[in-house]
């Protein structure tokens, strides 16, 4: 009787064990399923989204630009700009033919209304200074005013919504982070493919040596939350400026956000027909929006263009392991894995895809626009 008693026993726990088994292997399969762990898009609501044009590098005759700062103010409105940041060098300027003398200052070139007539219905602060400002009157819809500077001593960066600069070239990296850390401001990377190889400076830093030049910006975009990642110029850098976005998303994109911002660097008096841009998807010209915007990836990159694409929504269905992308006025949809081209068509499928970074490109009107990376897990 014991002994029948005994074999029923080792027989259930022999059954139980076998169960035990298998959940965990078919547990184990499901552990395998790729996952998005990195998806900017995630947190917007598309149905109160708005998509504003945005240049956050700009000068004027205050730095080595060519333009006023009420010339430059009135052309970006003009051309349909909703967010702009004029980022004159904080201790630089330039006698070349066209420009005035002026005296370098590492003031931001603020407030506007020493130029412009027009009054902000709004204006923000932070520990008594001012960080940006809402002209109502300036376009169809107003705009909202960024203080920045682009703080110059090699590599530079842009700076936004704080009053850093320097009065001279002596101060390092550590020295600019540390003051836009302090006025709770913002940066990045202001052309940075200038200092890797093929670029006009790269011999300044780095002496040609592409890892090294990625290994340096990684530092600090890893080490600072205020540095938000690197600028991408379409028109003059575009084949330098994908390879390094695309060498620092393989390689430290899992570990840290690093985003790309579009701009123009614009030093003249006009804004190029084609010219680099960032589109911010927030739901209002405050502050707050789009900040909360450049900060958590909100934004795609590209150049003006007479009708500019629309996103309606960027979705990722875990269940089917894919990621969808919604917009209209476009001609067709790229999706590129760890900077090779993967897959056509406005959906992709990341079935088969392990420890990688996508990223889409639209093409809309001649004009490619460039989406921010998604980690695959």
């Amino acid at each position: 009787m014991k002994a029948s008693k005994l074999k029923i026993s080792l027989k259930v726990s022999a059954f139980l064990m076998m169960i035990i088994i298998i959940t965990g292997f078919f547990s184990g399969c499901r552990n395998l399923e790729p996952e998005v762990v990195k998806n900017p898009y995630e947190d917007i609501d598309w149905d109160n989204i708005n998509q504003y044009m945005a240049n956050l590098h700009s000068h004027t005759i205050k730095s080595d630009g060519r333009g006023e700062p009420e010339q430059v103010i009135q052309m970006y409105a003009d051309a349909g700009y909703k967010i702009l940041a004029i980022t004159d060098h904080d201790n630089y300027y330039t006698n070349r033919d066209g420009e005035r003398d002026v005296e370098p200052t590492h003031e931001t070139t603020w407030p506007w209304t020493r130029w412009i007539d027009s009054e902000p219905s709004m204006v923000w602060e932070n520990n008594g200074k001012e960080t940006s400002a809402f002209y109502p009157d300036l376009g169809n819809q107003g705009m909202l005013a960024i203080r920045a500077n682009e703080l110059t001593n090699h590599p530079h960066q842009v700076s936004l919504f704080n009053n850093c600069g320097f009065p001279d070239r002596e101060h390092t990296e550590e020295n600019r982070i540390t003051c836009i850390e302090k006025e709770d401001g913002l940066a990045y990377w202001a052309h940075p493919t200038d200092y890797i190889p093929g670029g006009r400076w790269e011999d300044q830093l780095f002496d040609t040596d592409l890892d090294e030049a990625v290994s340096y910006f990684a530092h600090y975009l890893l080490g600072h939350d205020v540095m938000l990642g690197i600028e991408m110029q379409l028109e003059n850098r575009l084949e330098r400026d994908i390879l390094l976005l695309d060498t620092l998303l393989a390689r430290y994109y899992k570990n840290h956000d690093i985003f790309i911002m579009g701009a123009d660097d614009s030093h003249g008096t006009s804004v190029g027909l084609s010219a680099t841009m960032t589109i911010v998807f927030a739901e209002e010209l405050t502050e707050d929006a789009v900040r909360n915007a450049l900060q958590n990836g909100h934004k795609i990159v590209g150049s003006r263009v007479e009708t500019l694409p629309v996103f309606h929504s960027i979705e990722v269905n875990e269940r089917d392991n894919e990621i969808t992308l919604d917009l209209s006025h476009y001609d067709t949809v790229t999706w590129f894995k760890n900077g090779r081209e993967f897959q056509k068509g406005n959906t992709v499928d990341y079935s088969n895809v392990r420890d990688a970074v996508l990223r889409f490109e639209v093409e809309s009107g001649g004009q490619t626009f460039y989406s921010q990376g998604f980690y695959i897990q």
